[in-house]
This record gives structure tokens, sequence and C-alpha cells, in this order.
């Protein structure tokens, strides 16, 4: 019994000790003069170490249904490469405080568009929302 007890103890403090912090926001500004939201969510790599936090993103223009889901890339020194699902285009932002500023490529690079984002406070239904049309968009991207 008490090694059964000192298993379920060490489970337990192993499993807290590896619980990831998950940070979620949400930007609003423009591209070029159209209104946009994204929405990014933050994890710790569960390799730990020296490795990047993992990305997860959507964005949309004005507050339509429609989300565009976005692969995340970071260099770990608040430069972001935001590529749109089905490579639509491609966002490279620089994070300085709570703004991410840069540009949107075409991706045939001919047209490039300003970027300027500013962190927006996020209501705890409105993260809920978000978060489901996070999945959503996910579902409807690699469903077979």
């Amino acid at each position: 019994m008490k090694i059964i007890l000192a298993l379920f103890i060490s489970l337990i403090t192993f499993t807290s000790a590896n619980a990831q912090d998950i940070k979620t926001t949400l930007y609003s500004g423009t591209v070029n003069n159209r209104t946009v939201r994204l929405y990014l969510k933050e994890r710790g790599n569960q390799c730990g170490g020296s490795m990047l936090n993992i990305y997860e993103g959507i964005y949309q223009y004005g507050k339509g249904k429609n989300w565009i889901e976005l692969s995340v890339s970071t260099n770990g020194k608040g430069n972001f490469c935001l590529t749109e699902y089905n490579f639509s285009g491609v966002m490279i932002l620089k994070k300085d405080g709570k703004s991410l500023n840069g540009v949107w490529i075409s991706p045939d690079g001919k047209t490039q568009l300003k970027v300027s984002l500013a962190e927006t406070n996020l209501s705890v239904k409105e993260k809920e929302i978000i978060e489901t049309d996070l999945e959503r968009t996910h579902y409807e991207n690699y469903d077979c």
C-alpha cells in the first residue's frame, strides 16, 4: 500500500511539474486599411530545454465568421512568420511590447501590405468562442 501511495504522489508531482502554461493573446489592427483580428495561442515545448515555444494561430478580416488558420514560426527573438493555410499569404511580424508590426506578402511576392496590430483585452466568453473557432477551423482544414 505504501508503494502504491508513493507511486501516486510521484505521478502527481511529475504531472504538476510538467504542466504546460498556455498563453493566449488577441491582437486587433489592420492589414493595409482593412481591420483584422489575430489570435495566437502559445504553449511551452514539451521537449523543454532551449526548444522554442509552440504557437497556433488564426486571423480574420473584420468580425466575420470565417477565420484563416496560420502556421506560426518564430526565432525566439520576437520575429514571427505566419503562413496562411494553403499558402494564400504570409505575414512577417516583429513583436514590440504589446504590438506586432510588419508586412503581409502575397504568395507571388508582388503584393506587400503593411500590418499593424495591438494586443486587445480578451474576455473569458470571447476566448471560449475563439478557441472553438480555432478548433473548428483546424478540423475543417485537416479532416479527411
